[in-house]
């Protein structure tokens, strides 16, 4: 019997929430839910681990409906485009404790969870949810559609990945029939940038380094760059975009220091190479062609790393 959503918004209080410093799919996941339990009447909180800021280039989502005054303990949670309950950051000790755990996620096998709603194969977690609402006969509405869309966008690439399937095409295209405003999401999140985070867009173009034999690009960000250029972090989440454009290469790096002095590394491949696969040797994950992971090791140790994954695939 399938799983339905329905079936645990009695149980409450409820909870959503997804990993640290969500992205499009996490945020477009969760706010859906919300939005829809709202029109329910059914009371729920939403809110992550937000280490820094949330991103301006998705502000179109609802942030309004990001909770403030949270409650020690939840008998439903519901987990959006999070594996493992380590990515929960400082709500990990909340969401173990629910009486029932709904993870909905597009990951391979999560690794907690009282009930898994998972299709690795989906490209985005909003695929997931808007599946699960169609079969439960759930209504969508614009604002909905907008939440779902966003996730649908930003986790195939604007719909260039490979992950892109006919299916995205049909979802993408109901969610228009739905109000979904594509031209202002996708403006914000792709055709506006804060003007400092441009030029230190240069800084990241001239660090590219290309390594020919392995056909591999790869470049960094430092503590500093943020406070020189005087850009949040947050607002640098494109750049794995820039360094992905090296025609030359199949696989792309992105490092970024942290403000704890440990390294995130966002992998992006255009090729047969797998970057889930590398991004789980530093106990990261994702998706075939989009994978991201965290290391207290030195750029040089994970870039040794990466590029000896590389040539056992070659």
């Amino acid at each position: 019997m399938k799983t339905k959503l329905i079936d645990y918004v009695d149980n409450g209080p409820i909870f959503i929430t997804g990993h640290v410093n969500p992205d499009g799919d996490a945020l477009g996941s969760a706010f859906a839910l919300k939005l829809f339990l709202d029109s329910q009447s059914i009371i729920s909180d939403v809110d992550f681990d937000i280490t820094t800021k949330l991103p301006s280039n998705l502000n179109h989502l609802p942030y309004h409906l990001i909770s403030d005054d949270l409650k020690e303990k939840y008998n439903t949670v519901f987990v959006f485009d999070c594996g493992n309950s380590s990515r929960l950051g400082k709500y990990e000790e909340v969401v173990l404790a629910a009486e029932n755990v709904v993870v909905i996620d597009h990951h391979v096998d999560p690794s907690f969870g009282d009930v898994q709603i998972i299709d690795p194969h989906a490209a985005s977690t909003t695929q997931v949810l808007f599946r699960q609402f169609k079969d439960e006969n759930i209504e969508i509405n614009e604002e909905m559609a907008n939440c779902l869309l966003t996730g649908l966008i930003t986790d195939t690439g604007r719909f260039q990945y490979s992950n892109t399937t006919s299916e995205v095409f049909s979802i993408a295209a109901e969610l228009l029939g739905n109000g979904a405003n594509l031209s202002k999401i996708s403006e914000n999140i792709y055709g506006s940038i804060e003007f400092n985070a441009l030029t230190l867009q240069s800084k990241i173009i001239e660090r590219i380094v290309l390594n020919e034999d392995l056909q591999f690009a790869h470049s960094i960000v430092f503590q500093n760059d943020y406070k020189d250029y005087q850009v949040e972090p947050e607002e640098t989440d494109f750049l794995i975009d820039v360094v992905r454009l090296v025609k030359e290469s199949t696989v792309a790096l992105l490092i970024k220091e942290q403000e704890d002095g440990s390294f995130k590394g966002s992998l992006r491949s255009r090729g047969d190479i797998d970057v889930q696969k590398i991004a789980s040797i530093f106990g990261g994950g994702g998706h075939v062609a989009a994978s991201g992971f965290s290391s207290n090791q030195s750029p040089e140790f994970i870039l040794e790393k990466i590029e000896h994954e590389i040539r056992k695939s070659i």
